[in-house]
């Protein structure tokens, strides 16, 4: 318990001097914690490849904000040791960034208590689409507004996290995407210093019977120039296969999600969010998730999967 004190102590001292970006806005926590903190790699139910679409503020049409997401993690067998991966693009308007990332995740456990610590590494590049905007003829004085993208130079980013687990309860923090010093433009003076910013989590996973089970989750977002909010959320699950969702995020945004487990091999997951301060025509953000579990394919799982049909088939016949 010493050795995960120090460990503890000494990742919090480290993290606290780091500077972060704001990762674009993800509902997919419940089913992949990967979202929530890299901690998670090779630590949750759910290691599988997940692809996402999230569309914000749908009802501006072309200029609204749009993400697509690709990540895979799992635990090296055998180890302490999670690896995975992300790529995002994320477009508002004329602007867009591409960020891609590595995770590395190591775990330290007792008979009931696990702690997970995180860390990811990567790049982000941004670049402005000014063809999208001066289409004027009266705007060629400046041919790189109207013959294309202005991109910056790569940028290395990195995050931290830790997860404390004692049996259905989890709680931990992330320092999102920290960077060091401003990326900027080689077309155009201008550049962009990323900001601190963080993210505390908790939930509890409770049983109701052998079918129901309810978790709740409280979410906090805050950081250097970056307004402060609070999302609470539940998740009901029926079976481990279906579940609903609803979440406060702020004092008027509400969020519905549904979702599926198909034979353990696809996950499919759907939410969508309207606020009650905003025109409703203006603000609707959909968020799609699609996971894939790659272990699906192994030949040592069908042939699990195969034994069992056979199981069922048998028990069906017996009861003839």
């Amino acid at each position: 318990m010493k050795k995960i004190l120090s460990a503890i102590t000494g990742f919090l001292l480290f993290s606290t001097a780091l500077y972060s970006q704001q990762l674009p806005l993800n509902e997919s926590y419940f089913i992949n914690k990967y979202s929530l903190a890299s901690a998670y790699v090779g630590n949750s139910e759910n290691n599988a490849l997940f692809a996402s679409y999230r569309r914000d503020w749908s009802g501006e049409g072309s200029l609204a904000p749009h993400t697509i997401r690709l990540s895979y993690h799992d635990r090296l067998k055998n180890t302490r040791v999670g690896l995975g991966g992300k790529l995002m693009m994320d477009k508002i308007g004329i602007f867009q960034n591409f960020i891609g990332m590595a995770s590395y995740s190591y775990r330290l456990e007792s008979r009931y208590d696990h702690i997970y610590f995180g860390i990811s590494a990567g790049f982000i590049q941004s670049s402005i689409d000014f063809s999208d905007y001066y289409t004027d003829p009266n705007f060629n004085y400046d041919p790189v507004m109207t013959n294309g993208d202005v991109s910056s130079q790569f940028k290395f980013i990195s995050d931290l996290s830790m997860v404390y687990k004692h049996k259905s309860f989890q709680t931990g923090f992330a320092l999102s995407n920290v960077g060091y010093g401003e990326y900027s433009y080689s077309e155009v003076q201008s550049g962009n210093k990323p900001y601190a910013n963080y993210r505390v989590h908790a939930l509890y996973s409770l049983w109701l019977d052998d079918i129901w089970q309810l978790t709740p989750l409280a979410l906090y977002r805050g950081g250097k120039n970056m307004k402060s909010q609070l999302e609470v959320a539940v998740q009901a699950k029926c079976d481990d296969r279906f579940w609903g969702n609803v979440a406060l995020r702020g004092k008027d945004i509400f969020c519905v999600g549904i979702g599926f487990d198909a034979s353990k091999e696809l996950i499919v997951n759907y939410t969508y969010n309207f606020s009650t301060g905003i025109s409703f025509s203006k603000f609707q953000n959909h968020e799609l998730t699609v996971g894939i579990r790659l272990t699906a394919f192994s030949p040592r799982y069908k042939s699990m999967k195969y034994e069992e049909f056979k199981s069922r088939v048998g028990l069906f016949l017996n009861k003839k």
